[in-house]
């Protein structure tokens, strides 16, 4: 089969023919229709996460199943699926609850095992493969990651919020987009702010109340204003860098809840003022766990989200990579195998 190989910082991907896997007892081969192209690769790319190499990236996918191993009873050879790609362990006590993107980063797929940019991805255990039903496989790739990690910071500050609040999401890109959208469904007030004005009017357009230009505007100023000077309930941050954390920390209101969801690595100062921001929380969110998947995957196919891709070939990936990287894909880029 073909697999886009990874060997180490600055050497882009290698497209190659590798072995196709044979599925062993309680694993699933899936046939590849679409990956998701994820923000998060580069941070492998650059060697900011360091994994063992050679490796198959890419951790969003979606196919139908080719082969099932010795044991596999609630998967049958050619269904339509989603992968969830945040291989747990299956024995710790995050695993038994059904979080298992909070084990070991080093078992996930794409970076501790071989991920899904490729013809075929082997999955470990057949828990990890969900149906998609009627769900196109290259609409649903992207709902396992760039979906799932926004419907999940938004559930957790669901409970923060009523109507009368306000929500802001810091970066409308991969996975802001989806944040919009379930922000959206939760009856708050949602502000979206971006650098990039076409991505501004995309937020506007899946159903954000206000839009700040932080090019041209102060964030910090316009959010004041439209929350009448009492701050944000809940401010999600995707991309978490020094100035984008800054903004979020600034303009929470009192008990606000402040998600940090971007690779950024960022840091911010906070002044303790008990008049200012009292009893504020910071905390980060981490992926998405099956049982939300199995919700997302629910909530498209009813229709109510607005999912746009771009697809590209093997012979793009590295091109396409690189534009992401510049911030030149507006929706989700999807590998077609």
């Amino acid at each position: 089969m073909q697999a886009a190989r990874f060997y180490g910082s600055g050497t882009g991907l290698e497209i190659e023919t590798v072995d196709r896997p044979t599925p062993g007892p309680g694993e699933v081969l899936v046939e590849v229709e679409a990956c998701g192209i994820c923000h998060s690769d580069l941070h492998i790319l650059e060697g900011d996460v360091p994994i063992s190499t050679p490796r198959t990236l890419g951790h969003e996918a979606a196919g139908s199943v080719a082969e099932v191993g010795a044991g596999v009873d609630n998967v049958t050879e050619g269904e339509s699926v989603a992968v969830h790609g945040a291989w747990g362990c299956g024995h710790c006590d995050v695993c038994a609850r059904g979080d298992t993107q909070l084990c070991n980063v080093m078992l996930w797929e794409g970076i501790g095992q071989d991920g899904a940019y490729a013809e075929y991805v082997l999955v470990p255990d057949e828990r990890y493969v969900l149906p998609i039903g009627d769900l196109d496989p290259v609409q649903a790739a992207p709902l396992t990651d760039a979906a799932l990690t926004p419907y999940r910071a938004v559930s957790r500050a669901r409970e923060h919020l009523s109507p009368a609040d306000t929500l802001t999401i810091i970066g409308i890109g991969g996975l802001g987009q989806y944040a919009v959208q379930f922000a959206a469904m939760t009856g708050a007030q949602v502000v979206a702010v971006d650098l990039d004005a076409a991505k501004l009017d995309l937020a506007e357009d899946l159903g954000a109340d206000v839009t700040i230009d932080a090019a041209t505007e102060d964030v910090r100023d316009r959010i004041r204003a439209v929350t009448d000077r009492q701050g944000v309930r809940v401010a999600i941050d995707f991309v978490a860098n020094e100035e984008t954390l800054q903004w979020c920390s600034n303009t929470l209101a009192a008990q606000g809840q402040m998600f940090v969801v971007g690779l950024g690595d960022g840091t911010f100062d906070v002044q303790f003022n008990p008049l200012i921001g009292s009893e504020v929380t910071a905390t980060s969110c981490y992926w998405g766990s099956l049982p939300e998947l199995r919700d997302v995957l629910g909530i498209a196919r009813r229709g109510k989200l607005d999912v746009g891709v771009e697809t590209v070939g093997f012979s793009d990936l590295n091109d396409v990579l690189e534009r992401l990287d510049h911030g030149d894909i507006h929706r989700r880029a999807v590998l077609t195998p």
